[in-house]
Protein backbone atom coordinates (compact mmCIF):
# COMPACT_ATOMS: atom_id res chain seq x y z
CA UNK A 1 0.00 0.00 0.00
CA UNK A 2 1.40 3.19 -0.90
CA UNK A 3 2.10 6.09 1.87
CA UNK A 4 0.18 8.97 1.64
CA UNK A 5 2.57 12.08 1.52
CA UNK A 6 2.53 14.01 4.91
CA UNK A 7 1.51 17.24 2.94
CA UNK A 8 -1.14 17.42 0.07
CA UNK A 9 -1.60 19.49 -2.15
CA UNK A 10 -3.29 20.13 -5.68
CA UNK A 11 -0.53 17.54 -7.58
CA UNK A 12 -1.45 14.75 -5.57
CA UNK A 13 -5.75 15.13 -5.21
CA UNK A 14 -7.69 17.10 -7.20
CA UNK A 15 -8.40 20.64 -5.58
CA UNK A 16 -11.88 19.63 -5.16
CA UNK A 17 -11.38 16.39 -3.11
CA UNK A 18 -9.07 18.50 -0.86
CA UNK A 19 -11.64 21.20 -0.51
CA UNK A 20 -14.21 18.69 0.46
CA UNK A 21 -12.02 16.82 3.02
CA UNK A 22 -11.21 20.04 4.16
CA UNK A 23 -15.07 21.39 4.71
CA UNK A 24 -15.65 17.74 6.20
CA UNK A 25 -12.82 18.50 9.20
CA UNK A 26 -10.58 15.46 7.57
CA UNK A 27 -7.57 18.48 6.83
CA UNK A 28 -6.47 22.02 7.21
CA UNK A 29 -3.95 24.20 5.37
CA UNK A 30 -0.33 24.21 6.30
CA UNK A 31 0.62 27.09 3.92
CA UNK A 32 -0.43 26.01 0.07
CA UNK A 33 -0.71 22.60 1.26
CA UNK A 34 -3.19 20.17 3.42
CA UNK A 35 -2.41 17.29 6.07
CA UNK A 36 -4.51 15.35 7.80
CA UNK A 37 -6.61 17.00 10.90
CA UNK A 38 -5.05 13.99 12.91
CA UNK A 39 -1.87 14.69 12.36
CA UNK A 40 -0.01 17.27 14.92
CA UNK A 41 1.22 20.02 13.05
CA UNK A 42 4.99 20.30 13.37
CA UNK A 43 8.48 22.41 12.14
CA UNK A 44 9.29 19.32 10.11
CA UNK A 45 5.40 19.40 8.26
CA UNK A 46 5.84 23.38 7.98
CA UNK A 47 9.40 22.84 6.18
CA UNK A 48 7.30 19.58 3.76
CA UNK A 49 4.86 22.07 2.54
CA UNK A 50 7.76 24.86 1.63
CA UNK A 51 9.41 22.43 0.26
CA UNK A 52 6.50 21.23 -2.37
CA UNK A 53 6.19 24.70 -3.58
CA UNK A 54 9.35 24.92 -4.92
CA UNK A 55 10.26 23.42 -8.65
CA UNK A 56 12.25 20.17 -8.84
CA UNK A 57 14.67 21.86 -11.20
CA UNK A 58 15.68 24.22 -8.14
CA UNK A 59 15.43 21.76 -5.44
CA UNK A 60 16.40 22.65 -1.98
CA UNK A 61 20.36 21.81 -1.61
CA UNK A 62 21.37 25.70 -2.73
CA UNK A 63 18.40 27.13 -0.85
CA UNK A 64 18.56 28.27 2.78
CA UNK A 65 15.01 29.65 4.12
CA UNK A 66 15.42 33.32 6.16
CA UNK A 67 13.55 36.28 7.58
CA UNK A 68 9.80 35.17 7.97
CA UNK A 69 9.90 32.56 6.79
CA UNK A 70 12.40 31.19 8.80
CA UNK A 71 10.17 32.66 11.70
CA UNK A 72 7.23 30.38 10.59
CA UNK A 73 9.09 27.59 10.23
CA UNK A 74 11.06 28.12 13.76
CA UNK A 75 7.54 28.44 15.31
CA UNK A 76 7.52 32.25 16.03
CA UNK A 77 4.66 32.77 13.89
CA UNK A 78 1.49 30.86 13.11
CA UNK A 79 0.79 31.58 10.00
CA UNK A 80 3.02 31.54 6.74
CA UNK A 81 4.18 34.48 4.75
CA UNK A 82 2.90 35.63 2.42
CA UNK A 83 6.04 35.90 0.46
CA UNK A 84 8.77 33.31 1.65
CA UNK A 85 12.53 34.56 1.74
CA UNK A 86 15.41 32.51 1.20
CA UNK A 87 19.00 32.89 0.06
CA UNK A 88 21.66 30.98 -1.33
CA UNK A 89 25.33 31.37 0.12
CA UNK A 90 27.36 34.17 -1.68
CA UNK A 91 30.09 31.50 -2.73
CA UNK A 92 26.90 28.89 -4.43
CA UNK A 93 25.20 31.61 -6.33
CA UNK A 94 23.42 31.19 -9.65
CA UNK A 95 20.70 32.34 -11.19
CA UNK A 96 17.70 30.40 -10.38
CA UNK A 97 14.07 30.25 -11.21
CA UNK A 98 12.26 30.40 -8.16
CA UNK A 99 7.79 30.94 -8.33
CA UNK A 100 6.83 34.71 -7.33
CA UNK A 101 6.20 33.38 -3.97
CA UNK A 102 10.14 33.15 -3.38
CA UNK A 103 12.41 36.51 -3.00
CA UNK A 104 16.19 35.71 -3.02
CA UNK A 105 18.69 36.95 -1.89
CA UNK A 106 22.70 36.13 -1.25
CA UNK A 107 24.26 36.62 1.86
CA UNK A 108 27.35 35.39 3.57
CA UNK A 109 26.37 32.58 6.66
CA UNK A 110 28.81 30.79 8.33
CA UNK A 111 28.06 27.18 8.47
CA UNK A 112 26.80 27.91 12.27
CA UNK A 113 24.03 30.26 10.59
CA UNK A 114 22.37 27.63 9.38
CA UNK A 115 20.20 23.86 10.59
CA UNK A 116 18.34 21.55 8.64
CA UNK A 117 14.80 21.59 9.29
CA UNK A 118 12.71 18.39 7.53
CA UNK A 119 14.64 18.97 3.98
CA UNK A 120 15.36 22.63 4.37
CA UNK A 121 17.73 24.35 5.59
CA UNK A 122 16.96 27.21 7.57
CA UNK A 123 18.91 29.87 9.25
CA UNK A 124 19.34 28.79 12.95
CA UNK A 125 16.84 30.57 15.84
CA UNK A 126 19.18 32.74 16.58
CA UNK A 127 20.22 34.09 13.02
CA UNK A 128 16.80 34.31 11.77
CA UNK A 129 16.22 36.27 15.11
CA UNK A 130 19.42 38.77 14.15
CA UNK A 131 18.13 39.25 10.65
CA UNK A 132 14.78 40.35 11.86
CA UNK A 133 16.12 42.65 14.96
CA UNK A 134 18.27 44.25 12.22
CA UNK A 135 16.07 45.57 9.32
CA UNK A 136 15.64 49.07 9.49
CA UNK A 137 11.95 48.43 8.27
CA UNK A 138 10.74 45.79 11.12
CA UNK A 139 7.16 45.76 11.05
CA UNK A 140 4.82 44.60 14.25
CA UNK A 141 4.71 41.08 12.08
CA UNK A 142 8.79 41.06 12.41
CA UNK A 143 8.76 42.31 16.12
CA UNK A 144 6.33 39.40 17.36
CA UNK A 145 8.14 36.78 15.67
CA UNK A 146 11.51 38.46 17.00
CA UNK A 147 9.95 38.46 20.74
CA UNK A 148 8.30 34.99 20.00
CA UNK A 149 11.63 33.42 18.81
CA UNK A 150 13.57 35.38 21.59
CA UNK A 151 11.36 33.90 24.24
CA UNK A 152 11.14 30.24 22.86
CA UNK A 153 14.43 29.89 22.28
CA UNK A 154 16.09 31.81 25.57
CA UNK A 155 18.06 33.94 22.53
CA UNK A 156 20.20 36.57 24.26
CA UNK A 157 22.49 39.62 23.02
CA UNK A 158 25.67 37.62 23.23
CA UNK A 159 24.10 35.22 21.03
CA UNK A 160 24.58 37.56 18.00
CA UNK A 161 27.56 38.83 19.20
CA UNK A 162 29.66 38.16 15.90
CA UNK A 163 26.79 39.99 13.58
CA UNK A 164 27.49 43.33 14.96
CA UNK A 165 30.41 43.84 12.55
CA UNK A 166 27.11 43.55 9.80
CA UNK A 167 25.30 46.78 9.09
CA UNK A 168 22.67 46.70 11.82
CA UNK A 169 24.67 44.44 13.93
CA UNK A 170 24.43 46.60 16.67
CA UNK A 171 20.65 48.11 16.26
CA UNK A 172 19.86 43.96 16.40
CA UNK A 173 21.53 43.83 19.80
CA UNK A 174 20.15 46.62 21.17
CA UNK A 175 16.47 45.50 19.84
CA UNK A 176 17.16 41.83 21.17
CA UNK A 177 17.99 43.15 24.67
CA UNK A 178 14.71 45.62 24.73
CA UNK A 179 12.97 42.44 23.73
CA UNK A 180 14.54 40.42 26.70
CA UNK A 181 14.08 43.43 29.06
CA UNK A 182 10.09 43.69 28.40
CA UNK A 183 9.75 39.52 28.80
CA UNK A 184 11.86 39.61 32.01
CA UNK A 185 14.71 38.01 31.60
Amino acid sequence: MDRIPPVLTPGTLPGAELAAAKLDGELFAVDEGWICADEPERIELRATAVASLLPASVGTGRLIMMGMTAAWLHGGTDAPPCNHEVCARFENRATLRLPRRFQLRELVLSDADECLVGSLRVTTPARTVFDLARRASAGTAERSAMAALVRAYAIRPDDVADGIRLPGGRLAAERIAAVRAQQGR
